[in-house]
């Protein structure tokens, strides 16, 4: 009996799972019968919007800067010549004061140059005296020799006459003895006279040559004199000053400083290819320089001056490998000029810019740049990459020597990835289209 029902049970089970999974089929039939299909999605391409320039020839300045300090064109340390004391200071000879040309600014105790020229007259006037004297002594002794040469030739007869007295017989030898010692002694008078007149000139050339120093040290002492007196050569602003009244003052020792205040210079250290590219423009077998447009300007400042090129250094700095640059600043000539041009300060760092106009050129912006590549818009609004040939960069600007026409649209985004042919929409930017016109035309940065 327990068998019986425990297999009525197992078939109850079987049946209960035979219709389960009988009427869960029939379920997913019925749902995958009644199922839609998925709906066909058509592919579209996304266009990608890009800012982009149309590309032309326009007008081209090539530029050149460098970095420089700013000194005054004139620099006057006054250094004293004399010794002595300070009597005299100009009650504005102080550090930042401005002081006309020729204005009295010191003066050195003179007495003891002026007791020097005293004694140097004295000394010339003495050595005049005895120049007088030994003029004097010559006249004398040319009149005593014309006069003793006389004598002498009377000696001479009576000397003759005594020899034939003497020969006839006439008279004894101790007469011509006589007269031949009286004839000698006129000789030596004769010859003492020629003597003293040829010693006279030598003397003379003594005196002349003790007067000439004489002279010469009056020369130097007067020099000294004026050197006594110190005037201000130029224009000029006062800078550090090391004297004070009554002050002794010693030759060689420094007294004060003065800048001109006219002309500004600024030494520019320029790399050499930058300046080989605007050298490279001026005309002319021999190139002026005056035909570079030139400006400084405070470094991290808007304040700018107008300068000239004066000269360029002969060498190149080796280590920078830069050249040096002379500008010359005029600087402002009254206190009004000074509210709209203020003066360049001494040993302020600047930038200065070179500029000259060159023939027109092909010139995108630096960011269209991508390593010697340039992307492009084509006709078909696609990309396309193209590479280029650099000339040089400048400014942000690139000019292009080949690989570019004028009238092509660039891209100025960098794309990436940047696949040739991708669906592009270009936007063109007319505000850095007119930037970089003015820009490569030498428009200050």
């Amino acid at each position: 009996m327990a068998k019986k029902l425990k297999l009525s049970i197992a078939l109850k089970r079987i049946l209960i799972l035979s219709v389960s999974i009988v009427v869960g089929g029939a379920i997913v039939a019925t749902s995958i019968s009644k199922k839609q299909p998925p709906e066909r999605v058509v592919a579209v391409e996304i266009q990608r919007s890009v800012q982009v320039i149309e590309t032309s020839i326009m007008p081209f300045t090539i530029e050149a800067s460098g970095f420089g300090t700013a000194a005054p064109d004139q620099t006057w340390s006054a250094v004293s010549n004399v010794k002595g004391h300070i009597i005299y200071r100009h009650e504005n000879l102080e550090s930042g004061e401005i002081l006309p040309k020729g204005a009295f600014l010191l003066e050195i105790d003179p007495a003891f140059y002026q007791l020097a020229i005293a004694e140097a007259n004295a000394e010339i006037a003495s050595i005049d005296t005895e120049i007088a004297q030994l003029k004097q002594e010559a006249a004398n002794a040319e009149i005593l020799l014309e006069l003793e040469s006389q004598r002498l030739e009377l000696a001479e007869i009576d000397l003759e006459r005594t020899r034939t007295l003497l020969e006839s017989g006439a008279v004894p030898q101790a007469n011509l003895d006589t007269q031949l010692r009286a004839t000698l002694q006129q000789r030596q008078a004769v010859q003492a006279l020629i003597n003293q007149q040829n010693i006279i000139p030598i003397q003379l050339n003594r005196l002349d040559a003790q007067k000439e120093r004489a002279i010469s040290k009056r020369a130097q002492v007067e020099s000294d004199l004026e050197d006594t007196k110190i005037y201000a050569p130029f224009d000029m602003r006062i800078g550090e000053v090391h004297v004070e009244m009554y002050q002794y003052i010693n030759p060689g020792q420094a007294l004060f400083v003065g800048d001109g205040i006219e002309t500004a210079e600024v030494v520019l250290q320029v790399p050499m290819q930058n300046l080989r590219r605007v050298l490279s423009e001026l005309s002319g077998d021999e190139m002026d320089v005056s035909n570079i447009n030139a400006e400084v300007q405070l470094v991290a400042q808007d304040q700018t001056w107008d300068a000239e090129v004066i000269r360029i250094a002969n060498g190149i700095d080796q280590a920078t490998r830069t050249v040096r640059v002379v500008l010359s600043v005029d600087q402002p000539e009254s206190y009004d000029d000074m509210l709209d041009n203020p003066p360049l300060p001494k040993g302020m760092y600047v930038q200065g810019t070179l500029r000259v106009a060159a023939e027109p050129q092909l010139v995108v912006p630096q960011e269209a740049l991508h390593e010697g590549w340039v992307y492009l818009v084509d006709a078909d609004n696609r990309l396309e990459r193209r590479e280029v040939e650099v000339s040089f960069k400048q400014n942000g600007m690139v000019v292009i020597l080949s690989g570019l026409q004028a009238g092509e649209t660039v891209i100025l985004d960098d794309i990436v990835p940047a696949v040739s042919g991708t669906l592009l929409a270009p936007e063109r930017n007319s505000v850095i289209e007119q930037t970089l016109r003015s820009n490569a035309a030498g428009a200050t940065q």
